[in-house]
């Protein structure tokens, strides 16, 4: 792919001008459309849709409403493109992308305000399928 001209970013490769890019893409097109689900031992565990994207967080602190929860379950937008092309004047090549789950790695602090994320973890749950 690369000798087409084709890249995919790493979170540790992106420049500062595509960060901050990467970052008003979030604010403007991811967060508005995510809700975190904090996990609660006096409530079931939350549904989660067959074959999509989600991240199990693991958290420290208290949330904006006093609460304390150790963990939350953010899913991927499906609405959202898993792969989203950068602008061709931010990239190092004719065709620079990056991934939906990258972004939301990188800025899944940004959901829980006065909280502490301890660590983000990518999973996905395949329900009756014939492997």
């Amino acid at each position: 792919l690369a000798s087409e001209g084709i890249r995919f970013l790493k979170r540790g490769d992106w420049s500062p001008a595509q960060r901050e890019w990467i970052s008003a893409f979030f604010f403007r097109e991811v967060m508005p459309v995510v809700t975190p689900i904090g996990l609660d031992p006096s409530h079931p565990f939350p549904r989660v849709l067959n074959k999509s994207l989600n991240f199990a967080v693991e958290l420290e602190g208290r949330d904006a409403f006093g609460r304390s929860s150790n963990a939350a379950i953010v899913q991927a937008p499906r609405v959202l493109p898993r792969v989203i092309r950068l602008p061709r004047e931010l990239g190092d090549s004719e065709y620079c992308f990056i991934f939906l789950s990258s972004i939301l790695h990188e800025f899944v602090h940004e959901l829980f305000a006065g909280m502490k994320v301890l660590g983000c973890y990518q999973f996905r749950v395949t329900r009756n399928s014939n492997l």
